[in-house]
């Protein structure tokens, strides 16, 4: 059986999609094709339940596009299933010769993708985790439940010559609401180095460069930065090899948490019941406009009232089980 997963972009919604694509492979003993663009490429490709990585260059979709429908025009597929919900997956599972396609309810579709004439998984609770939404899919097609399993490889070979002991600052956030401060980050890699004598690690995205600067201006040689510098197989490894990882709600958020580290999580507009790590701490503070999933905010509260003694209470208590 050969089975088209769509789910094209976003890293953590890629992380969250691993468990079904364990139980399709496992249970269903499907040869797994999964279509996804480049940031999360190198996670799909080598993950060793994935038969075929399909990438699909969005930076460059003028030669991607066509090179992509004669890739799905060719497999005959069983299933394609848009995990994606918008118009552009839509589009990718309908192009597939697949004889079942099969997307989320019309509830939880987004960009009209409902429209289009797909088998519809029964409506459900749209506030769960995003990890129990998509093995959702699992269940409609017949798969018993069964443990939870993200199966990440990992090399152990931590790039950089990083210490024996770190814990890993992730700064960055694709939605500008979602970020703490550059200060908070400063104080608390300071408190982390005088408590525990671990450095800091800071990993965050080219966009993230300034806000790290300015965090080394603040901390000096008491953070190792490399925010900008390593690739996406790169930072699996620094964040597997770390004592803990502190993240606002994003990607490497999720990674860390699939990879079973110490996951720090600091939250603020967005509900970390549906999207915070599956594994790990939440902090985030009761203020009267939370979760408001906002993307931009001119004061955002609900992240500046989180401080780095909120984070070394958490740390602790880890670290003292």
């Amino acid at each position: 059986m050969d089975i088209l997963i769509v789910k094209l972009g976003a890293l953590g919604d890629v992380i969250n999609t691993l468990p079904l694509v364990i139980n399709l492979k496992e249970c269903m003993q499907a040869d797994i094709y999964w279509v996804a663009e480049p940031l999360s490429y190198p996670i799909v490709a080598e993950h060793g339940h994935v038969d075929h990585a399909i990438l699909f260059d969005k930076y460059n979709w003028e030669k991607a596009l066509p090179n992509l429908i004669r890739q799905l025009r060719y497999q005959n597929f069983d299933i394609a299933l848009d995990l994606q919900r918008i118009i552009k997956s839509a589009l990718v599972c309908q192009v597939s010769k697949a004889k079942r396609r099969i997307g989320f309810d019309k509830k939880r579709c987004k960009e009209l993708s409902w429209l289009f004439p797909f088998e519809r998984i029964p409506e459900s609770d749209p506030g769960a985790h995003m990890v129990f939404q998509y093995l959702e899919f699992g269940k409609y097609l017949g798969i018993k439940e069964k443990d939870i399993r993200w199966d990440i490889p990992v090399k152990g070979e931590i790039p950089y010559n990083l210490p024996r002991d770190y814990v890993v600052l992730n700064i960055g956030a694709t939605k500008e609401a979602n970020r703490w401060r550059p200060i908070g980050f400063a104080y608390l890699a300071k408190i982390i180095m005088q408590k525990f004598h671990f450095k800091s690690v800071l990993t965050g995205g080219r966009e993230d460069i300034p806000m790290a600067k300015n965090i080394l201006i603040m901390t000096g040689d008491e953070v190792i930065n490399l925010v900008g510098k390593t690739s996406i197989l790169e930072l699996k490894e620094v964040l597997a090899g770390s004592k803990a990882v502190v993240s606002c709600d994003t990607g490497p958020m999720h990674l860390a948490s699939a990879l079973g580290k110490d996951v720090i999580a600091l939250f603020g507009p967005a509900d970390p019941k549906r999207t915070g790590p599956f594994r790990g701490e939440v902090i985030q503070k009761n203020v009267w406009c939370n979760p408001c999933n906002a993307k931009r905010c001119r004061d955002p509260i609900c992240m500046t009232a989180i401080t780095p003694e909120d984070v070394m209470e958490r740390l602790e208590r880890i670290w003292s089980v």
